[in-house]
C-alpha cells in the first residue's frame, strides 16, 4: 500500500499550499495531522492552518488533529490547504522567492498506516528547483514509511547547490539566499566539519546528506537536525563578520552531530514517534548538550577556531551558567521539562530553569575530563559514543541512561553510576575549576572593565523592543529583584537620567541579543533612583546599586594530557 501526496505550488506566492491525498481504503478511514516536530519540543497545532478540506467520501473532524472518512469506493481522496506563514525550521513557510516544507506541518497519515510507502509530487514548480534528503526517481519522492517522509524537509527556489565527497559519501549544500562567502570558503569548511565528526564514528550512516541553509536579511535563527539533512536558518548579513561565520559553523557541526546523536543514539522514548502529543525525556541534555559540547569542539579540531576562542566560549558558558540561579535544577528534570519550560519560558526562568542545552554541554566537558584523566590520555568521551552508536547499529532500539552509564564504566574504567547521577539527578554544584585546571589552565575571575572594577548592577536582563529597554528576567538575589522590578518592566530613566543602551551591555556576541543592565556612572552600595513604566503606570523605585559578576578568565599555563586528548580525540 502507498499513501501519495500531490502538492501543488500555484498559490505559494501567497503562503498556501495546496495538498492532495490518496490511498487505499476498504472502508472508514482516520487521518491524523501532527502536533509537533520531532527535535523541537513544542505543541505547534500544525492543524490550525489546514483549510478548504474537502474529501470524496464522507467527512468528520474529530478533533484538533483527526478527520474520520468513510469512503465511497476503493480509495480515500482529500484535497486541502495549508497556510504557511512561519519561519522557523520546525514550521512551513512559503512566498514569492521560495518555500520550506517540514513534513508534520503538511502531511496526514492514516491512523494504522505509519508504516506503509509514501510518496510526493509536486505541480506548478515553475523554475524552482528542490533540495532534499528524500530519494527521487522521475519526479516522484519515495519515503519508506511516515516517519521517513516527515523526517526529509524540502527546499524549493532559487537554490545553489554545492557538493563536497567525504568517506566516499556525497554531500550538498542546497544554500537559498545571499552567500556572502565564497563557495569555495564555504564548501572546504563544510568539509572539514564532515570529517571530523567522522573520524569520531568511523562511519558515516547515510548514502546522501543534504545541509538545506537559508540566508535571509533579517534576526532569523535556527537549526534541525534529520537522519540525512539539515535545515538552518541564519541573518545573511551575519555572515560579513569573522566571528558570526564561526558562529554560524557551531550550528552547521550541532546538526551534523546530531546524525548520530539523536537521529540514531537516542533516548528510547523518541522513535518510533507518537505525534499526537508530548514526548517526555530526561535524556535531552545527552541528546542536545553533549552535541552543543561536541559542536566548538570540532570546530577546534577542524582547524576553523583557535585554542584561546575555544577557551573563551567554554568560559562564558561556564558564567552564563553560574549567573542563572535556576542552574541548579537537575538536568534530568531540565529535559523532562522541556514542553513548558524552554519552549515557554516565562519572566522567572533564569531562577527555576536551566536549558538542557547549556548544562548537558557542561555535564559533557565534565564526563570527558574524567574519563581523560582516569585513562591517562588513552580514552575519551569519543570512546562513549562509538560504544552507543556501535550498540544502535546491533539493534536499532533507543536508550535509557543505564546503558550510558554502562558505556561510560566500560571506558572509565570504574563503576560510573555515581559521577553520572551526581551530575544530572542532583542539585550539586560542578567543580568547573579543577577542570579548567587540569587542562592546563590558570583560572581567575575579574570584571568586565578591567581598570575600574564593578559598576553598579541592578540584576537584569533586558531586550530593546520598540526603542524601549524592557525587563525580560529579573534574576534573584539582585537589587531589581529585591526592589520590585518585575519582567514587562519599561525602564525609563535612572538617577534623572533616561534609561537608554549606554546603561546596558551585551553578554556577547555568542548570546545573540541577550544584554544587562551595566550602570557605569555608578558603583555597588550606591543609590539608584528608577523609573519604570508598567502596563502603562509609571513607578518609582529605590534601591542600592549590586555588584555585577566577575567573568571567568583562564591564562594558559602548560600543556595537559586531557586538554590533547580532547583536541584529538
Amino acid at each position: 500500500m502507498t499513501v501519495q501526496f500531490i502538492v501543488d505550488l500555484s498559490e505559494a506566492p501567497s503562503g498556501v499550499l495546496k495538498v492532495h491525498m490518496k490511498f487505499p481504503s476498504t472502508g472508514k478511514e482516520e487521518i491524523v495531522m501532527p502536533v509537533w516536530a520531532p527535535g523541537s519540543y513544542l505543541v505547534r497545532d500544525f492543524s490550525r492552518h489546514v483549510f478548504n478540506f474537502e474529501s470524496n467520501g464522507i467527512a468528520k473532524q474529530l478533533s484538533k488533529n483527526r478527520w474520520s472518512i468513510e469512503s465511497r469506493g476503493s480509495e480515500v481522496e482529500v484535497d486541502y490547504d495549508v497556510y504557511c506563514d512561519e519561519l522557523t525550521v520546525d514550521t512551513s513557510y512559503s512566498d514569492e522567492s521560495f518555500a520550506l516544507i517540514n513534513g508534520t506541518s503538511i502531511f496526514f497519515y492514516p491512523e494504522g498506516k505509519k508504516d506503509c510507502e509514501y510518496n510526493l509530487r509536486f505541480k506548478n514548480q515553475g523554475k524552482w528547483k528542490i533540495a532534499t534528503g528524500l530519494p527521487e526517481k522521475k519526479g516522484v519522492f519515495a519515503a519508506e514509511d511516515y516517519d521517513h517522509l516527515v523526517d526529509c524537509p524540502i527546499l524549493l527556489g532559487d537554490i545553489q547547490f554545492m557538493e563536497f565527497n567525504v568517506m566516499n559519501k556525497k554531500h550538498v549544500i542546497a544554500w537559498r539566499g545571499r552567500m556572502i562567502r565564497g563557495k569555495k570558503e564555504i564548501t572546504e569548511d563544510f568539509r572539514k566539519i564532515v570529517e571530523a565528526e567522522g573520524r569520531i564514528f568511523g562511519k558515516l550512516p547515510y548514502d546522501r546528506y543534504f545541509f538545506l541553509i537559508m540566508t535571509v536579511p533579517d534576526e532569523y535563527y535556527g537549526g534541525l537536525e534529520h537522519k540525512n539533512s539539515t535545515a538552518i536558518l541564519y541573518p545573511d548579513y551575519k555572515l560579513l563578520d569573522d566571528f558570526e561565520y564561526k558562529l554560524f559553523l557551531t550550528t552547521v557541526s550541532h546538526e551534523f552531530f546530531h546524525t548520530w546523536n539523536v537521529k540514531r543514539i537516542r533516548p528510547r522514548e523518541l522513535g518510533p514517534f507518537d505525534y499526537t502529543k508530548e514526548v517526555h525525556t530526561n535524556l535531552l541534555w545527552l541528546s542536545e548538550g553533549f552535541t552543543s559540547y561536541y559542536e566548538w569542539l570540532i570546530l577546534w579540531r577542524a582547524g576553523l577556531v583557535k585554542e584561546d576562542e575555544y577557551m573563551h566560549h567554554l568560559s562564558s558558558m561556564i558564567d552564563y551558567y553560574h549567573f542563572q540561579p535556576g542552574h541548579t535544577l537537575p538536568a534530568d528534570s531540565s529535559s523532562f521539562n522541556t514542553w513548558t519550560k524552554l519552549y515557554k519560558p516565562d519572566g522567572n526562568i533564569v531562577n527555576a530553569y536551566i536549558s538542557y542545552y547549556l548544562k548537558g554541554e557542561l555535564i559533557a566537558f565534565a564526563v570527558n575530563s574524567e574519563i581523560i584523566k582516569a585513562t591517562k590520555g588513552k580514552k575519551s568521551l569519543d570512546d562513549v559514543f562509538r560504544g552507543l552508536f556501535a550498540d544502535f547499529n546491533r539493534n536499532g532500539k533507543g536508550i535509557e541512561k543505564k546503558e550510558l552509564i554502562e558505556h561510560v564504566s566500560k571506558i572509565i574504567g570504574y563503576d560510573a553510576s555515581e559521577l553520572v547521577s551526581k551530575l544530572t539527578e542532583t542539585e550539586s554544584e560542578i567543580n568547573f575549576n579543577r577542570y579548567l585546571q587540569e587542562m592546563g589552565y590558570r583560572v581567575t575571575r575579574k570584571f568586565a572593565d578591567r581598570k575600574t572594577g564593578s559598576r553598579g548592577f541592578l540584576g537584569t536582563l533586558l531586550a530593546t523592543e520598540g526603542g524601549k529597554i524592557v525587563v525580560k528576567n529579573v534574576v534573584r538575589g539582585y537589587p531589581a529583584h529585591k526592589a520590585g522590578v518585575l519582567p514587562g518592566d519599561e525602564l525609563v530613566a535612572v538617577n534623572g537620567q533616561k534609561f537608554t543602551d549606554t546603561f546596558t551591555r551585551s553578554l556577547g556576541k555568542e548570546l545573540r541579543s541577550r544584554k544587562v543592565d551595566s550602570l557605569k556612572h555608578l558603583k555597588p552600595g550606591d543609590d539608584v533612583d528608577l523609573y519604570v513604566f508598567r502596563k502603562n503606570n509609571l513607578f518609582n523605585l529605590k534601591l542600592r546599586a549590586g555588584e555585577e559578576p566577575k567573568e571567568t578568565v583562564v591564562v594558559k599555563q602548560k600543556n595537559s594530557i586531557i586538554k590533547s586528548k580532547m583536541l584529538s580525540g
